[in-house]
C-alpha cells in the first residue's frame, strides 16, 4: 500500500489515504507520528497556560505581599498609639474605639489577602514556605486581637469609666465593674491565645522577618501582661471590697513598711492595724508598733527549711521580719498567722504599704496633720511624707517614732477614706504606679483571690519553675532578683543609695540568655554628719561596724532554671557568703557593711533558662524608697 497525499490547488485540501497492494506499515507509521504532534502542541499549550497562570500568580502574590506589608505597617503603627493609650483619661472609650476601628481596618484588609488559598499555597513551598507562614499567622494574630478582643475591652472600660469611681464616707464606689470584669476575661483569653499562636512562630529564614518578628513578639507579651492584669483586677476588687457579698464583713491586716530599715519587699513592719471591709464600707482601726505586738519564742508557723537557712527563725517569730523573703505571698500566710496568734480573729488578707505610697496618694487626697505628742504636730503632703517618715522623724520625735508611724498610716487612710474632693481618676494612677514600684503589695486568704494575684506585681509572688508558662506564651518569665534585709536594726538605709545593671550580652539557639548584672551600692552619709546622728538610726553595731556603717545583706536570685556562673563582689572579686536554693531559686547572699562615703559593687554572670522569651527578663529588686 502507498500513500499519497493529494491537496487541492491551494494546497490546504485534505490528505487522501489511497490504498494499493502495500502494507499498512505505513499507515500505523503515520498514525503515530500524527498522534505524537498531536501531544507535543497540546503540551506546549498547557505548559504555556501554566507558565501563564505561574506568571499571573507570582505577579498577584507580589502585589498582594506589598498590598500586606503596607497594611501590616499602618497597623503597626496603630498598635504604637494603642500601647499609649490611658484608660484613666476623659473620654478613654471613644478614643480608645477611634484607635482600634483603625487598626480594625489595616489588619481586615491584610487578613483579606494572607487567608486565601494563593497564601495558603505559598506557605507550603519548600524554601520560603517557613516565612509565608510567619506572616499568615502575625496577621491572623492582628486581626483575631482588633476584631475580636479590642470591642470587649472598648465596652469594659466604657463600662467602668474610672471618672465614676467613687471614695467618701469611708465607702468605695465602682459602677460598672462587674458589668466589665466577664467580657475583659473573654478578651484576656482571645489575646492570651493570640500570644500563644505568636510566640510559636518557627521556621523563619529571612533575616529581615526575622529581625522584625521578635520585637513584635516582645511587645505582645506585654500587651497580654496588661490584659491579663486588668482582667485580673477588675474580677478581684469586686470580692475583696465585700460588693459581692455585703452581708459578710472582711477584715485585713495592713503592714505599715519603713524602707529606713530595709527588708526585701520594703522595709521592716513598724506599725500595723486592721482595716474591714463590708459592702464597699472600709473601715480603718487604730495602728500599733511592733514593740506593743511583741514577738514569738518559735516560728509561729513551721518554716521549710530553704527559708531557714536563708533567713534565720526571724522570718516566722517577729512581725518586722516577716518580709525578710521576696515572696509576699508567704510573708501574708506568715503575718496573718502571728496576728491571730496573738490577737485572734480571722484575717482574710495582708495588705503592705509604705511612706512612698503614702505620699503618691497624699498628692491627690491633700496634706494630713498628724499628732507627734508634747504639743507638735507634722503636716504630711505629697512632697514630704517619705522622707519626714523615713529619715527626719528621728531626729524630731527620737522617742515616739513607731507610735508616730502608726498614727501618720492611720490618718493617712483617713484622709483618702473621706476625702470626696480627691479626683478618682489621679488615685487610681498613683495606685497603679505605686504598686508597679513595689510599695504596695497584697494577698487574700482566700484560695480563688490568691490565684488571681498569683504572678502580678502587687502579689509579690516569686516566678519559680512552678509558675509554668506565662500568658499564653511557650517560656516562663524570667525574673533576676536583687533583695536587700538590714543587717544591724538600724534606720541607716534611709542614706544607703543603689542601683542594678542588667547588660544582655548575648542570646543562644535554644533561647538562653547570659547576663551581665551589676549590683552598685553607696553610703551617701558624709563623715561629719555622722556625730549627730540619733542612736535609734545608729541600730546595733554588729559584726564589726561602727558608728556611720551601713550594714546589709544583698540577696541575687537566679531566674528558674537558670544559673549564676560567675560572681564577684566588691574590689577583691570575693565570693558570695551562702550558696542556696530558694524555691527552686539559686541564691547568692553577700554581707556588706559599707563607711560613710564608701561604695560597694557586685558583678556576676547570669544565665537564664533555655526557651527562654528573648528580651523579656526582668530585674525585680527591693523598692527604692527615694
Amino acid at each position: 500500500m502507498a500513500i499519497e497525499e493529494l491537496r487541492n490547488e491551494s494546497g490546504h485540501g485534505p490528505t487522501v489515504i489511497r490504498n494499493d497492494d502495500h502494507s499498512g506499515l505505513e499507515v500505523k507509521r503515520y498514525l503515530r507520528r500524527r498522534v505524537r504532534r498531536v501531544i507535543r502542541d497540546t503540551l506546549l499549550v498547557i505548559i504555556a497556560v501554566v507558565l501563564s497562570a505561574i506568571i499571573v500568580i507570582s505577579a498577584y502574590f507580589a502585589i498582594s505581599a506589598a498590598f500586606v506589608a503596607h497594611e501590616v505597617k499602618a497597623a503597626a503603627a496603630t498598635v504604637t498609639s494603642l500601647q499609649g493609650a490611658d484608660i484613666t483619661a476623659d473620654d478613654a472609650s471613644g478614643k480608645l474605639k477611634t484607635t482600634s476601628d483603625e487598626l480594625r481596618k489595616h489588619a481586615d484588609a491584610a487578613y483579606i489577602h494572607t487567608s486565601n488559598p494563593i497564601w495558603a499555597m505559598a506557605g507550603k513551598l519548600p524554601g520560603y514556605g517557613g516565612d509565608v507562614e510567619a506572616i499568615r499567622t502575625s496577621v491572623d494574630v492582628l486581626h483575631q486581637v482588633a476584631d475580636d478582643a479590642l470591642p470587649l475591652i472598648i465596652d469594659a472600660v466604657s463600662d467602668v469609666d474610672v471618672s465614676r469611681i467613687t471614695i467618701a464616707d469611708g465607702s468605695v464606689s465602682v459602677p460598672g465593674i462587674r458589668q466589665a470584669a466577664p467580657k475583659l476575661a473573654k478578651a484576656n483569653g482571645i489575646i492570651a491565645d493570640a500570644n500563644g499562636k505568636l510566640q510559636s512562630i518557627d521556621g523563619v529564614t529571612l533575616g529581615a522577618l526575622q529581625r522584625q518578628l521578635k520585637p513584635a513578639q516582645e511587645k505582645f507579651v506585654t500587651l497580654a501582661e496588661t490584659s491579663d492584669t486588668l482582667s485580673r483586677g477588675v474580677q478581684l476588687l469586686p470580692s475583696m471590697l465585700g460588693l459581692d457579698d455585703p452581708n459578710t464583713t472582711r477584715t485585713y491586716l495592713v503592714l505599715a513598711q519603713n524602707n529606713a530599715e530595709v527588708r526585701t519587699t520594703g522595709g521592716i513592719a513598724g506599725a500595723f492595724g486592721l482595716v474591714t471591709v463590708k459592702g464597699g464600707k472600709v473601715e480603718m482601726h487604730d495602728f500599733i508598733s511592733t514593740s506593743e505586738f511583741g514577738s514569738f519564742d518559735q516560728p509561729v508557723v513551721p518554716l521549710q527549711p530553704d527559708e531557714h537557712d536563708i533567713f534565720g527563725d526571724g522570718l516566722g517569730e517577729f512581725m518586722q521580719d516577716t518580709n525578710f523573703t521576696p515572696d509576699f505571698s508567704r510573708t501574708g500566710q506568715i503575718a496573718k498567722a502571728m496576728w491571730e496568734a496573738k490577737r485572734g480573729g480571722t484575717i482574710d488578707g495582708v495588705i503592705s504599704m509604705d511612706p512612698v505610697f503614702l505620699q503618691r496618694v497624699l498628692s491627690v487626697a491633700g496634706p494630713v496633720t498628724v499628732d507627734g505628742g508634747n504639743g507638735m504636730s507634722v503636716t504630711l503632703d505629697g512632697s514630704n511624707t517619705a522622707q519626714f517618715l523615713l529619715n527626719e522623724v528621728y531626729f524630731a520625735l527620737p522617742n515616739n517614732t513607731d507610735t508616730f508611724f502608726g498614727h501618720a498610716a492611720k490618718a493617712s487612710f483617713d484622709k483618702i477614706l473621706h476625702s470626696s474632693s480627691a479626683n478618682p481618676t489621679e488615685l487610681v494612677k498613683q495606685v497603679i504606679s505605686s504598686a508597679k514600684g513595689g510599695h504596695l503589695y497584697v494577698w487574700s486568704a482566700r484560695e480563688d483571690e490568691q490565684k488571681l494575684l498569683d504572678g502580678t506585681l502587687v502579689g509579690g509572688t516569686l516566678v519559680t519553675k512552678e509558675s509554668g508558662g506565662y500568658m499564653g506564651a511557650k517560656a516562663p518569665r524570667q525574673v533576676i532578683g536583687v533583695y536587700y534585709n538590714d543587717a544591724m536594726a538600724s534606720k541607716m538605709d534611709w542614706y544607703l543609695n543603689r542601683s542594678v545593671e542588667d547588660k544582655l550580652v548575648q542570646t543562644y539557639p535554644n533561647g538562653r540568655e547570659r547576663h551581665e548584672i551589676t549590683i552598685r551600692m553607696k553610703n551617701t552619709l558624709s563623715a561629719g554628719d555622722v556625730a549627730g546622728l540619733p542612736d535609734y538610726i545608729i541600730g546595733n553595731l554588729e559584726n564589726g561596724a561602727v558608728k556611720g556603717n551601713i550594714q546589709f545583706v544583698n540577696y541575687l536570685y537566679v531566674p528558674a532554671g537558670g544559673a549564676v556562673p560567675e560572681y564577684a563582689a566588691g574590689p577583691n572579686g570575693d565570693k558570695g557568703d551562702d550558696y542556696a536554693i530558694h524555691d527552686g531559686l539559686t541564691v547568692v547572699a553577700k554581707q556588706v557593711s559599707l563607711a560613710p562615703g564608701e561604695s560597694y559593687e557586685i558583678k556576676a554572670t547570669v544565665y537564664t533558662a533555655p526557651g527562654s522569651m528573648n528580651g523579656r527578663t526582668v530585674v525585680r529588686q527591693t523598692p527604692l524608697a527615694r
